[in-house]
């Protein structure tokens, strides 16, 4: 809670950022959240797909971002010619919303999962933890 003018008040976003702005060090570029409740899915799912978090079924919103490195930390064999305005685009992925407790989790590029802590938010991103050296 934020006292201001001597009223209490709620951080409505208590966040610094609406999805991590790095994956593993690397720049993400996130699109606009979009609904998923529109697609459709051959053939259905046998049962309707839960928030792991607070168990709603209704349908996640969902986001999708680019993985870019920058000249400081691409590898020498992207070489200037791939870079694309300074950048070079190294995957994709896509964040998944719940509609209700606004539970995050994104698809990486090589498939994985992951749910989203409060950590991933800041100016760090998110990061795996178990290959992350101090």
């Amino acid at each position: 809670m934020a006292v201001c003018g001597g009223q209490f008040g709620l951080d409505l976003w208590p966040r610094e950022h609406d999805l991590p702005p790095r994956w593993d060090g690397l720049v993400v570029e996130w699109g606009d959240w979009d609904d998923t409740a529109g697609v459709f899915v051959c053939p259905p799912p046998r049962s309707p797909q839960r928030c792991e978090i607070c168990g709603s079924t209704r349908p996640p919103l969902i986001n999708s971002g680019r993985i870019w490195t920058d000249p400081a930390t691409a590898p020498p064999a992207i070489g200037r010619v791939r870079m694309r305005r300074g950048r070079h685009l190294v995957g994709r992925i896509t964040a998944f919303r719940c509609a209700d407790c606004e539970h995050d989790t994104v698809l990486d590029p090589n498939g994985q999962m992951w749910d989203l802590d409060p950590t991933d938010y800041t100016d760090d991103g998110s990061w795996d933890v178990a290959t992350r050296s101090s």
